[in-house]
């Protein structure tokens, strides 16, 4: 009986020893758990007082955190964790797109360069080859599609368009007025001229736009300028005194075609401010405008409309094709000057209008089938291209 007493003593020692050994771990681990929330909860006010040297930031940085913490409940790492995860790239307020590459500068070139001898060769072969009696449906139907397609484009909110106003109408009233008297007496000048003598004409504009500058702007361009106009100009009056296939209307058209060209600049900068930073707007009220203008034209000018009607090829495909292409191809110039501007510079768009004349003054001679070959004429088309050459050589290098 004394063994068993004692043997049972020391189990209840042993007891004892294990009971004091799981108290202390316990109790340490306790001590250990309160140090860690008194480190976690002194962490978590810290990062809740505001930062004096950059407020802005720090409203940015816990706007997310806020919102999360009072959606789900977490503990302080998953918080911390969900901070450092990249799941919103802000792009910094001084970043700037890439600038676009190579190919797609001279892609956008090309796109204007081929838009503007599309839109010159269907209008030629329109009112020439096939002898379409009205440049004024042919500038309506330019016009419309112009319209209509700066519309839909608006709506699938590829541009945006100002809200039309009848203070903004009366704003951009003059330059409209200006677009259409240019569109139309460029038709009727493609009407009754070659395609060399108007390219070659037309660039009085630019002797027009050099004077005008200098009485309203007092600005004087280079001698390389100034000699680069006497050249084209020159070499277009040689090829005038060569013309075999001389049309006295299509050279008075031809010259107020060039004075409102250069007029047309000099309005637009007195069109109002708010309309001249959206040139899509400005594009949409012109042609806007001047389609309502020129329908107005159509049924006050005596026998147009009979002309249009009793036209002998409605019948014919391939005038229906054309004509289509040229209505159509004005919206896609447009479109090209924007993206060439945009991609390029207003003034790379400039040069390649000068080299793309250069193209037309050649291929004009067999396109349309009222050029009538002479040597003088040659002669004077080869001296204005030469002037122009080196005109674009001199824009360019500014």
């Amino acid at each position: 009986q004394k063994v068993e007493l004692i043997r049972v003593l020391h189990e209840i020692i042993n007891f004892k020893n294990i009971l004091f050994e799981w108290n202390a771990a316990v109790v340490g681990s306790a001590n250990n758990l309160t140090s860690v929330l008194l480190a976690s909860a002194s962490r978590t006010m810290h990062r809740k007082q505001p930062h004096k040297t950059d407020s802005t930031q720090t409203m940015t940085a816990e706007t997310p955190n806020s919102a999360a913490a009072a959606s789900t409940p977490m503990d302080h790492d998953a918080s911390e964790t969900e901070k450092l995860l990249p799941l919103h790239h802000a792009a910094p307020s001084n970043s700037h797109p890439p600038p676009p590459s190579q190919a797609k500068k001279v892609g956008t070139a090309l796109f204007y360069a081929v838009s503007s001898l599309g839109v010159i060769f269907a209008n030629k072969i329109v009112l020439s080859t096939f002898k379409f009696p009205s440049v004024h449906t042919l500038a309506l139907l330019q016009f419309t599609s112009t319209t209509l397609a700066l519309k839909v484009a608006s709506l699938l909110g590829y541009v945006n368009l100002l809200p039309v106003t009848w203070k903004g109408i009366k704003s951009i009233l003059p330059l409209s007025t200006c677009y259409l008297l240019n569109i139309l007496t460029g038709l009727s000048a493609t009407q009754n001229l070659s395609l060399p003598m108007m390219v070659l004409l037309r660039r009085a504009s630019i002797l027009m736009t050099m004077l005008l500058e200098k009485y309203m702007l007092d600005s004087k361009p280079s001698k390389t300028v100034q000699l680069s106009v006497g050249l084209m100009l020159g070499g277009a009056l040689v090829a005038a005194l060569g013309d075999l296939s001389f049309n006295l209307i299509g050279y008075i058209v031809i010259f107020f075609n060039d004075l409102f060209t250069a007029l047309n600049g000099v309005i637009l900068k007195k069109t109002s401010e708010e309309y001249r930073k959206s040139k899509m707007t400005v594009l949409y009220l012109n042609s806007l405008l001047s389609a309502t203008g020129v329908s107005l034209i159509i049924l006050l000018l005596p026998g147009e409309t009979d002309r249009v009607q009793s036209f002998p090829e409605w019948g014919n495909t391939g005038f229906l094709v054309y004509l289509v292409f040229a209505s159509l191809m004005g919206s896609v110039l447009n479109l090209a000057i924007f993206l060439c501007t945009s991609t390029n510079s207003a003034l790379t768009t400039t040069v390649v209008g000068c080299l793309k004349n250069v193209l037309t003054s050649y291929l004009g001679m067999f396109i349309g089938g009222d050029y009538i070959f002479s040597w003088l004429n040659f002669a004077g088309i080869n001296l204005s291209i030469a002037g122009s050459l080196i005109y674009a050589r001199a824009t360019f290098r500014g």
